[in-house]
């Protein structure tokens, strides 16, 4: 069964809708039967007029042609928007001929603005918006407006002039009808989407709340495992511990991203000093770092550094980060530094990795973008830790910008806000109360 969806899906893939199409084959039957029939008409009131049947039936069996080739060919239906807007306008052009050939006489100017008319439809429905059509039809109807005012007796046909309206009438409703079903499919396709997000937004809380305890079992277990076992069994345990580690730094950012896209984070902000953040994570990921046979080196400030963010969210930036840095380093080492420039702070964290390509460097802070990917990756990730942490700093009110040159490693800066003297006063002085 699924090779036979697959190979259905490939043969109607970039078709239009079949309401499109149906409002499109309607046009063009529209086209035939008033190219044609209208030639009658004009035989009645203009007699003497210069008005071929054969070009008018040429004319009217092309845009039935169309219409007909749809039903059996693909790429007709693929292509039925374009066609026919190139129809509309070789029609409209011919019967500007027409008008010009016959000295502009009224009833040839009346059908050269019903097929003015018609055109904007076309038009307007392969574009998908109703704009066109507003602008064409009161364009028309506006030199129509000015035409009965120049000619006294324009000795337009009745029949000419009914029709006309009748076709147009037809074409509005259709086209009015094309919006209506196009509103509903979008409405529809809206619920549709609504309703995926906040599946996938509930099975990732689900997952983080099933999840989360036992691999916090699994981590405590594994820490106390290390201590007990012979030093021949410590590895695997260490194992055990690395890939527990990974897998929940992994669901906390796959349930921090959906909460951010879902805008249903929310933060708990409070007075933080960088140096606690920072130092508890150099010290999660030194053993990391000492398995590639890097070193992780910070130059802090012996005094506070505060500022006013969430500390977990902080702490998932900052861990990001860093982690980020030992991943795509093969020798060297990773080097932190906190410094200050005015009501800002800055945090680098600079590596002597292989540095980023230009080409990646444009797409890096996009979900699941890797600089490698499939059988060529060298690494582990999901591609989310840097998307995560630029989006938390966009809510904390920070930045994050990236400097790399290959060969030459990269350095990733953080910029936040200091806190506000009164916020830090009133935090020493609760302290210094208690």
């Amino acid at each position: 069964m699924l090779p036979h969806s697959e190979a259905e899906t490939t043969v109607v893939r970039g078709e239009p809708p079949e309401w499109l199409l149906r409002t499109y084959r309607a046009l063009g039957w529209l086209a035939f039967f008033m190219a044609v029939s209208f030639w009658f008409v004009h035989r009645v009131t203009d007699p003497e007029a210069w008005d071929p049947l054969w070009l008018r039936v040429l004319v009217g069996s092309t845009a039935l042609g169309a219409v007909l080739l749809s039903y059996r060919v693909a790429w007709v239906r693929k292509n039925l928007a374009l066609i026919a807007c190139g129809l509309s306008w070789i029609i409209l052009l011919w019967f500007g001929a027409l008008a010009l050939a016959n000295r502009l006489t009224p009833n040839y100017v009346v059908g050269y603005l019903f097929v003015y008319a018609g055109a904007g439809i076309v038009y307007g429905l392969g574009l998908r918006r109703p704009e066109p059509l507003g602008i064409y039809l009161a364009f028309g109807t506006l030199l129509i407006a000015l035409g009965s005012l120049w000619e006294e007796d324009p000795e337009i046909s009745p029949v000419i002039v009914a029709t006309a309206s009748a076709g147009i009438g037809i074409a509005i409703y259709l086209v009015l009808r094309t919006l209506l079903q196009q509103q509903q499919t979008l409405e529809e396709a809206r619920q549709r989407a609504e309703a995926a997000l906040q599946f996938r937004n509930t099975l990732l809380a689900n997952m983080h709340h099933e999840l989360r305890t036992p691999l916090a079992g699994i981590l405590g277990a594994a820490q106390i495992l290390n201590d007990e076992v012979p030093r021949d069994l410590r590895e695997f345990v260490q194992i055990i511990e690395h890939s527990g580690r990974r897998l929940l730094h992994l669901l906390t950012n796959l349930v921090l991203l959906a909460r951010m896209e879902a805008d249903k984070l929310q933060l708990k902000p409070g007075l933080v000093d960088l140096r606690e953040v920072m130092h508890p994570i150099l010290q999660q990921l030194q053993e990391d770092a000492e398995e590639k046979g890097l070193t992780i080196t910070c130059s802090c400030p012996e005094k506070p550094i505060y500022v006013y963010a969430d500390p977990e969210a902080l702490n998932t930036v900052f861990y990001n980060i860093v982690e980020n840095a030992i991943k795509f380093t093969r020798e060297g080492g990773v080097h932190v530094a906190l410094r200050e420039q005015g009501d800002r702070l800055f945090v680098d964290v600079q590596d002597s990795g292989p540095g980023i390509d230009p080409a990646v460097l444009e797409r890096m802070f996009r979900a699941f973008e890797q600089g490698s990917t499939g059988l060529n990756r060298t690494h582990e990730g999901a591609g989310l830790g840097l998307t995560v942490a630029q989006r938390l700093l966009h809510l904390l009110g920070g930045t994050l910008t990236v400097r790399s040159q290959v060969g030459e490693g990269s350095t990733f800066t953080v910029g936040l806000r200091r806190a506000q003297m009164e916020v830090r006063m009133l935090h020493s002085g609760q302290h210094t109360g208690d």
